[in-house]
């Protein structure tokens, strides 16, 4: 007789009926896929370790869903690679600063410039925090902000915060490893040098 072996997408699935089974979530298309797309970057090998995470905190105060939610967030923020956690931290913070901006300028009345022109004119490179001389932005923020357009950051930084992210975060990638591999050109230049025989 044989043997049957489930595949990953069975597990998966089995996986998301055991989650809606433990916080009695009601079967429903739609409820499962959103337990499912809460739990889309989690590892089969990592289940187990879900389930313990998940009956060992105390959130009295959460749902299912956002208890699913934080404990998928810290797997996965588990696995992200160096660029990766810092292209979302940067990420977050240039969110911030700029939805405040664009807020900020949006306030004032200004007969002659429309709330996009000032803030196309602000200079990013000057934004300080009121007690500190250094500016709130370093080269790396400003690359990305050059990248992604003045425009752009008005537009979208309070039209849809996740496509935002998504995009911000991309150009992050690119700038860190542009900015880290031009570390290494820099550091394996004098090194070329000395094994050059002369």
């Amino acid at each position: 007789m044989q043997r049957h072996t489930p595949t990953e997408d069975q597990i998966r699935a089995q996986f998301v009926t055991s989650l809606m089974e433990y916080f009695k979530i009601e079967e429903d298309i739609n409820l499962r896929a959103h337990v499912a797309d809460l739990v889309r970057s989690i590892h089969p090998s990592q289940y187990r370790e879900f389930f313990r995470r998940l009956s060992s905190r105390e959130m009295p105060y959460k749902n299912g869903f956002e208890k699913i939610a934080l404990i998928a967030e810290e797997f996965e923020t588990e696995s992200l690679t160096p660029v990766d956690a810092e292209a979302r931290e940067r990420a977050d913070r240039l969110y911030h600063l700029m939805y405040d901006l664009r807020r900020d300028v949006t306030l004032v009345r200004d007969p002659d410039k429309s709330a996009l022109e000032r803030f196309e004119a602000i200079r990013f490179t000057s934004i300080r925090k009121a007690s500190e001389e250094k500016p709130l932005l370093d080269q790396t923020d400003i690359n990305v902000v050059k990248a992604l357009g003045k425009r752009w950051i008005y537009d979208y930084v309070s039209l849809d915060h996740g496509l935002f992210e998504a995009r911000v975060i991309v150009e992050y990638r690119n700038e860190i490893l542009r900015r880290e591999r031009d570390k290494t050109t820099l550091i394996a230049a004098p090194l070329k040098g000395r094994l050059i025989p002369s």
